[in-house]
């Protein structure tokens, strides 16, 4: 049941990652941002169009979106172990180990966004770059 668990995430997850931005593209939807999400554009020096800081800003969101995601489904997979073990006190010491990893990973994940933001940021607005 694990291998096919991981095969069936694997599979949904690219699924998600190749027809997410076609779809996303396909709707027009209203821009629900507040002001000052308008005004940054996600991380600093991300608007600059062509720029080498706009460039690495967005090469660094998107991958560290995915991971985010990566994580979040992580954490899914660990619940659905758990939920499933049947009493079985390895299994349930499997699901809380990926839990627990799934769970520090994300904080990371959170605290390199953090970081590169700050960096990106504070380079961009030093040199004028932007």
């Amino acid at each position: 049941m694990g291998k096919t668990a991981l095969k069936i995430w694997v599979t949904a997850a690219s699924l998600l990652a190749a027809y997410a931005p076609s779809a996303a593209t396909a709707v027009s939807l209203p821009d629900v941002r507040g002001p000052a999400e308008q005004a940054a554009g996600g991380l600093p020096g991300t608007s600059g169009e062509g720029s080498l800081t706009g460039f690495i800003g967005g090469l660094v969101s998107a991958a560290l979106g995915l991971l985010g995601i990566i994580f979040f489904m992580l954490l899914i997979y660990g619940g659905f172990l758990w939920m499933t073990a049947q009493g079985d006190t390895t299994k349930v010491d499997k699901a809380k180990s990926i839990l627990m990893s799934a769970v520090i990973g994300l904080a990371i994940v959170m605290a390199a966004y953090a970081i590169s933001y700050f960096v990106v940021g504070a380079i961009t607005g030093s040199t004028g770059l932007e």
